[in-house]
């Protein structure tokens, strides 16, 4: 079930008075003069065939925008404006949870937010057995991500996303179509969970899954949205898949939570008064393995405005193709059984994807930090509640696509299921 959140006559009238000119910058349209509705796409074509190929040698996606100015970023110091929420998380139904942690992680402290990262990979045992490098990821939680891909134009390119629903992925709005191109999107989105690949053998442990409808935010359509370059407000959409033989994704790989108005920040004197949690983002970086095996970053994260625009600050090596891929909060499978008083602390809800990769440095040289859209009220999304899920922008998305109707259909995608 998801949290309930009061709305109160207090944060309507603060968003309402938040700025629209001074200190924000407004992209303008750059393709097309139709003005977008806040409507979602529904996918009325058959699945495109890919071969093998085709999926080795795709482009890893990458924001096209140019990466603001240093200058622009701000740290947001103080209490968050509205109250966090979040859904809950489930392993696939009748699915025995295992918990591992990736090993030969590296850590980086030069990139002036330290992290670590690595591939999602089990360590070598001599004690037990598994299906070798590929075994990892194709556990819970880390079957609930995958690689996306898709057509722009005639060429193939990935990006990444995450199950958050039974039917339904969070994803990168600039992996669906250039930020102010109006109705022109790119097409023909698959999303592969779990994908490995070593270029010689392929694994697709759960299937590949087409979309069946997306919705994302007309102010990223119209080239409208708050920010500077880059950073915007809401670079995030949400895509439902069609399920096969009446199972859908989320039957098989589990579906991560998610929530709203930064759930588990906190600011104090102990993080410098900067508004801060510990985050694990997962993607397919093209600078990593090719883009064809998962990768995990952790460490300090930061809320920041850029140019006006609520984003996330996080250290990272990711590029291009960890596009849309989770920041999840509390990543963990199980907490332990406490004693002694002790517990999970506050805020404490398993696999809380709090926001998706959406820009950062493409020179692996270059001094790395990656930043995401909170998913959060905001002068695009401003009511405490969409419907059943939840406040700001990944409610309403949520809401749009789930109360609206797949192609041949008498029933919206909540009465079919898809957003159980």
């Amino acid at each position: 079930m998801l949290s309930n959140i009061t709305k109160t006559l207090a944060i309507s009238a603060l968003i309402a008075a938040w700025p629209t000119t001074s200190g924000v910058a407004f992209a303008q349209r750059s393709r097309s003069a139709d003005t977008v509705k806040e409507a979602p796409v529904i996918n009325n074509s058959a699945a495109l065939a890919r071969t093998n190929s085709d999926i080795l040698r795709a482009t890893p996606h990458k924001n096209p925008l140019p990466r603001p100015f240093r200058s622009e970023i701000r740290d947001i110091i103080g209490p968050v404006l509205g109250k966090p929420g979040a859904t809950t998380s489930q392993s696939q139904r009748g699915d025995a949870i295992q918990s591992r942690s990736p090993t030969a992680a590296r850590a980086n402290g030069t990139f002036l937010i330290p992290f670590t990262g690595g591939r999602v990979q089990a360590g070598i045992s001599s004690q037990a057995s598994s299906a070798g490098q590929r075994y990892l990821s194709s556990t819970y939680p880390y079957r609930a991500i995958g690689r996306l891909d898709f057509r722009v134009g005639s060429s193939n390119h990935h990006c990444s996303a995450s199950v958050i629903r039974r039917g339904i992925i969070v994803t990168a709005a600039h992996c669906i179509q250039d930020f102010g191109s109006g109705n022109t999107l790119y097409s023909n989105w698959q999303f592969r969970p779990a994908y490995w690949s070593n270029g010689s053998s392929t694994s697709t442990p759960y299937g590949v899954w087409n979309w069946a409808g997306l919705m994302r935010p007309s102010s990223w359509a119209n080239g409208l949205d708050t920010g500077s370059g880059a950073a915007k407000n809401n670079d995030l959409a949400v895509i439902a898949l069609a399920p096969q033989s009446g199972v859908f994704v989320g039957d098989r790989t589990g579906y991560l939570s998610y929530g709203w108005n930064n759930y588990s920040f906190i600011t104090s004197t102990r993080t410098g008064s900067r508004t801060t949690a510990v985050l694990n983002t997962l993607g397919y970086p093209g600078l990593m393995d090719s883009g064809r095996v998962m990768q995990m970053t952790n460490g300090p994260s930061y809320l920041v405005t850029v140019g006006g625009a609520f984003n996330i600050e996080q250290g990272s090596y990711f590029t291009g193709g960890s596009s849309g891929g989770p920041w999840i909060a509390n990543f963990n499978v199980n907490y332990p059984t406490f004693s002694g008083g002790a517990n999970a602390g506050s805020n404490a809800s398993r696999l809380v994807v709090v926001g998706v990769t959406s820009w950062g440095s493409d020179n692996p040289n270059n001094p790395k930090d990656n930043f995401s859209s909170q998913f959060r009220q905001n002068a695009q999304y401003p009511k405490a509640a969409y419907g059943t899920f939840g406040a700001g922008n990944i409610g309403s998305l949520l809401n749009t696509l789930c109360s609206s109707k797949p192609s041949g259909s008498t029933l919206t995608f909540a009465q079919l299921g898809y957003c159980s």
